[in-house]
């Protein structure tokens, strides 16, 4: 079908050049914006193709890529230049480059690891790997008959669960650290993960990876049990000596969190200790005048939504520096009537509903 652009493409050409870097939620967003608004904008990603999550981390089963590449292509419509496979190491040699402002959104998609013996082997990979290979059909992962094994109690653990379920998977079981009730994945989640037959194995975590040529065969757990709470409030959980034992498997995936992707820009940025980028919590500016900054990259993994929220939010004050006005004063636009989350879960749950779910005989 051909694509018609239905946007209102703005007539005031503002003669000011404007780089995001990451085409993600929160990079996409103020683009749009800020091309609305008429300034020049390019994004720079460091993948081959734009959408950042939205493209790689999200199954397609849950978020076609058609729909990405149409909100992409509603973008560009606007006279936004995209430029792929480029990786941005340096923010001053944007700004040499002639552009007057710069949005940084790279994300979070760092991996955290296990710190475990075995950790290396062929068949142990990260979720966000994982997820970005099938989606982008890098590597062709056939795992028809096997046993996969998923570390973590997020909503990533339990997408690439389900994709595990999707790739011809025997069994796919979840190990968390903690118990059901304080497993962050969303609880409508975990049901349909069940009702695909993914096994949910509580209060257990590996502690190493045993290997055939450099093959990944078994992994030894550690049963554990609930102390007293941790800094996020929770109960600690603990190990229990003298519970390893050890489980065959064929293929590992972990997904135990990420941490924001801001390492390039220690040396020019101030950031926070867990890796975030430190901003104005009103302009998202950071330590930098000309930069600001906004989505995981800032709030750590969070919600696709809040980082759109964040891209409009850098919108409107990038938009407010560059014409001069004093940021001091800076108050962002009143936010949208916020939806009760009970509502967003809802309409998530019914696009996931249109999604073929393969049922084992």
């Amino acid at each position: 079908g051909v694509q018609t652009c239905a946007l209102p493409i703005s007539e005031k050409r503002i003669n000011k050049k404007i780089a995001v870097i990451g085409s993600g939620p929160a990079g996409l967003t103020a683009a749009y914006f800020l091309a609305q608004k008429g300034y020049e904008v390019t994004i720079y990603e460091a993948e081959a193709q734009p959408g950042g999550m939205l493209r790689f981390a999200i199954p397609a089963f849950r978020l076609p890529n058609e729909v990405v590449d149409r909100d992409i292509k509603n973008i560009t419509a606007l006279g936004v230049h995209i430029k792929t496979n480029h990786r941005v190491q340096k923010l001053a040699e944007l700004k040499a480059a002639g552009y007057e402002v710069i949005f940084l959104a790279t994300g979070a998609q760092e991996p955290r690891r296990l710190k475990v013996e075995g950790e290396e082997l062929d068949g142990v990979v990260t979720s966000m790997d994982f997820l970005k290979d099938v989606n982008l059909g890098r590597k062709n992962i056939d795992l028809t008959g096997k046993t996969v094994m998923v570390v973590g109690g997020g909503n990533v653990a339990i997408d690439s669960a389900r994709v595990a379920v999707r790739l011809g998977a025997a069994r796919v079981f979840i190990q968390y650290r903690r118990s059901r009730e304080q497993m962050p994945a969303f609880d409508w989640e975990i049901k349909e993960a069940e009702e695909e037959g993914v096994e949910f194995q509580y209060l257990r975590v590996p502690v190493k990876f045993i290997g055939q040529q450099g093959k990944v065969t078994a992994a030894e757990s550690i049963r554990m049990k609930l102390g007293a709470p941790d800094a996020s409030g929770r109960p600690r959980p603990v190990p229990i000596k003298g519970s390893e034992h050890k489980i065959l498997v064929d293929f590992v995936i972990l997904a135990i969190g990420l941490t924001p992707s801001t390492h390039p820009f220690q040396a020019e940025l101030e950031l926070n200790k867990d890796g975030s980028v430190k901003v104005d919590p009103e302009t998202l500016q950071t330590s930098l005048a000309y930069v600001f900054a906004g989505g995981d990259a800032v709030t750590g993994p969070s919600m696709i939504v809040s980082a759109m929220g964040q891209g409009k939010q850098a919108a409107q004050a990038i938009d407010a520096y560059l014409r001069g006005e004093d940021l001091q004063n800076f108050r962002r636009a009143k936010p949208m009537p916020a939806v009760p989350r009970e509502k967003v879960l809802e309409r998530q749950k019914y696009h996931t509903r249109l999604a073929p779910v393969p049922r084992k005989e």
